[in-house]
């Protein structure tokens, strides 16, 4: 007697789930490398817009008030920085925004620095030409 069953073996079944096995242990950590690669970009980005929004807002004011002077450090919270020099400015900014960091002003109201911007669970960092984002903070801080 001859059988017509048609279909695949144990073993068979067993060799795909394996390999599929295998192929999800390769490329998990890769996806989640590329996810928080792009968290930590748009945390950057964040503070980009941050800092535009901060020297426009600067330039707005000393220009209104032409006895008003924005320079030095401003501490950030949200759309408020809190200036020793120059007193406070509303940041006109979408997107995520730091609930914590400072920001360096130079005299002409250019933003030269930032420090330890918390956006998300992130720090961003600026040094007047590039913004770094980081999981901790500065080692100075700590």
């Amino acid at each position: 007697m001859r059988s017509n069953q048609k279909g695949f073996t144990l073993i068979e079944l067993l060799a795909v789930i394996v390999i599929l096995a295998v192929i999800a242990l390769i490329a998990t950590p890769i996806i989640l490398n590329l996810i928080e690669k792009a968290r930590l970009g748009a945390a950057e980005s964040s503070a980009y817009a941050y800092i535009e929004a901060a020297e426009k807002a600067a330039v707005v004011k000393m220009m209104s008030d032409t006895t008003t002077k924005i320079s030095g450090d401003c501490t950030a919270d949200g759309t408020k920085l809190t200036c020793a020099t120059g007193g406070e400015l509303t940041l006109d900014v979408k997107g995520d925004l730091p609930s914590d960091g400072s920001i360096t002003f130079g005299d002409n109201g250019s933003v030269t620095a930032a420090k330890d911007l918390q956006i998300g669970s992130y720090y961003v960092g600026f040094d007047g030409s590039k913004a770094t984002a980081k999981t901790t903070k500065s080692a100075s801080d700590t």
